[in-house]
């Protein structure tokens, strides 16, 4: 938009969420919405499970390292845990180098395992 981080609540109000880090505006005028992004992150999701199915089916170990901005970052979570995505851009926020696990052995509470406090300005 050309505008100041800072001035986002105001020019967006009411379609906003705001947490102590990030405020998100809610209907960006031509971008993805975050139910959309909840959609694309499971796609993705979809799409690595069909790549390495066999490997994972194999190999109870089996990792795959997904290296995303924050806010699709979230999304993917939302969708993995089957999560709203509302509350989860409310329950922490995903930074960069943030790490997050997904995982049938970790609660979806867990998942934030690696923190850098950040904030953007």
């Amino acid at each position: 938009s050309g505008k100041p981080t800072k001035d986002i609540a105001s020019l967006c109000s009411p379609d906003v969420i705001q947490t102590d880090t990030i405020c998100y505006f809610l209907k960006p005028d031509g971008a993805e919405t975050f139910p959309q992004l909840v959609s694309r992150g499971q796609s993705i999701l979809d799409q690595i499970y069909s790549k390495h199915k066999q490997q994972i089916q194999e190999d109870e170990n089996c990792n795959v390292l997904l290296v995303a901005h924050g806010d699709i970052g979230k999304m993917i979570y939302a969708a993995y845990y089957k999560l709203e995505w509302e509350m989860v851009l409310r329950q922490f926020h995903f930074g960069n180098s943030d790490m997050l696990v997904l995982s049938e052995c970790t609660q979806a509470e867990d998942a934030h395992v690696l923190k850098f406090q950040q904030y953007n300005l």
